[in-house]
């Protein structure tokens, strides 16, 4: 497990999970973030469903991941508040960009995770 957005697979490849972004080291939420995203993947056969790019300028992975039971976890943390929705202006729209943008409000709303007063 690296963090609350990334993940390092079985065969030693590194995930970064499309289209979010979660606290890093020393941030409010990170071990939260990183509790949670371990909690959801750690043991698990995870499938990737990739967007527009498959891989990053660091040779990460870019795909999302989703879990046995079909809950894609990029939304699952963004619905927690322990991740962000990251758009990219030049880019085009992510395949679960409207879905991610809904439940990041969804969580604002309720003033969840990073999305809290506690922030």
């Amino acid at each position: 497990m690296i963090d609350g957005d990334t993940v390092e697979l079985q065969n030693g490849l590194v995930l970064r999970y499309v289209g979010i972004t979660a606290p890093e080291t020393g941030e409010n939420f990170y071990k939260k973030s990183t509790d949670e995203n371990r909690k959801l993947v750690e043991d698990k056969e995870i499938k990737l469903e990739y967007d527009n790019y498959k891989s990053d300028k660091f040779g990460r992975i870019l795909a999302y991941p989703i879990l046995p039971d079909g809950t894609n976890v990029s939304i699952e943390l963004v619905k927690k508040g322990l991740a962000e929705l990251v758009i990219y202006q030049k880019r085009k729209p992510f395949i679960h960009q409207a879905e991610l943008l809904k439940v990041q409000e969804e969580a604002k709303q309720k003033h969840l995770g990073i999305r809290s007063n506690n922030n």
